[in-house]
């Protein structure tokens, strides 16, 4: 096997899978609570599996702030003793915001970035026995081409924090967009390709094209008479759209960053006293960054993963006020 780049600094998406593996250790797990399925004596249970390609990408020329031009994370995982729930929770892989919110409605960041609720005692099966584990899976190398860009995205070997949750992840941040990936000025690259080598029967390789979503075009004002947030993009209508918006002093966010989750029809409207009561600072001398993301969805088949998916997102920003 050919070498392949390993990450050399813990990044953001890495950090929130070591804290959700210290959770999982921190004496909150008990047999039935928060999705651990019971052990019993018998035969070991099953192993399940579940996969994940997500990538981020934000077009050059917009105002980043602290967030990276191009994101990448991957983790193929093989767990047993959980529940699937269970098994995201531990992974950083929470349902979409659009699965949690009803379209027009906004939450601070923080409640969706919490772990799902956990299962209860009574909805756990009783019939599931063996050591729990979650191993996450080495499926050789991993790339990404975006436009004329080819990008290799590095592993990250997870420490021995805790017994039950061991391997790595494929992890790539970027400030900027690689040249060739999608030059300023020019229209969005018109393909994507993902490709794996793969480890074997298990996994073998593959190669994916998702769709990239079209960029929102996002701009927006603050209507003083109405006391009302109004931004406005070029509408798509396939998927809701995911906002987020967060007040900026001298370029840095201060008080809560809220979520929204609005319908794909080019408008959204807000009243700010509402936007205020949720955490969203509007002290004086304040920007507001609202940020617009688009995302797709691939479900793929690899050898004994199945159900697998792909998540493509274009996130694109304005900074209104200031």
């Amino acid at each position: 096997m050919t070498d392949r780049p390993v990450a050399c600094r813990r990044p953001a998406a890495l950090g929130l899978l070591l804290a959700a593996a210290i959770a999982a250790c921190s004496g909150v797990d008990e047999p039935g609570e928060l999705g651990l399925l019971p052990q019993e004596s018998g035969e070991p249970a099953a192993a399940s599996r579940l996969a994940q390609i997500r990538v981020v990408v934000q077009p050059p020329g917009e105002f980043g702030g602290d967030e990276p031009a191009l994101e990448v994370a991957a983790v193929f995982a093989q767990y047993r003793g959980y529940d699937e729930a269970a098994a995201r929770t531990r992974l950083d892989l929470p349902r979409p915001p659009a699965e949690r919110l009803r379209a027009g409605h906004c939450v601070p960041s923080d409640q969706l970035l919490a772990a799902d609720e956990p299962v209860s005692k009574d909805t756990v099966s009783k019939d599931s026995s063996g050591a729990r584990e979650l191993i996450l899976l080495d499926a050789g190398n991993l790339s990404l081409g975006l436009g004329d860009a080819a990008i290799d995205v590095p592993l990250a070997l997870l420490p021995d924090l805790v017994p039950t949750i061991s391997g790595v992840t494929y992890t790539y941040l970027g400030d900027s967009l690689p040249a060739g990936a999608w030059p300023p000025g020019e229209p969005a690259p018109s393909e994507l390709v993902i490709r794996v080598d793969g480890e074997g029967d298990e996994l073998p390789g593959f190669t994916l094209r998702p769709r990239l979503p079209e960029p929102a075009a996002l701009s927006g004002a603050i209507d003083r008479d109405h006391d009302e947030l109004r931004l406005e993009w070029r509408p798509d209508g396939r998927e809701p759209l995911i906002l987020r918006l967060v007040s900026l002093i001298g370029g840095e966010p201060v008080g809560e960053e809220l979520t929204c989750v609005a319908r794909d029809d080019g408008s959204f409207v807000a009243d700010l006293d509402e936007l205020h009561a949720l955490g969203l600072d509007g002290g004086p001398g304040t920007a507001l960054r609202a940020s617009a993301t688009r995302s797709s969805r691939t479900v793929f088949d690899a050898g004994e993963f199945v159900g697998a998916e792909a998540v493509v997102e274009v996130r694109t920003v304005t900074v209104i006020g200031g």
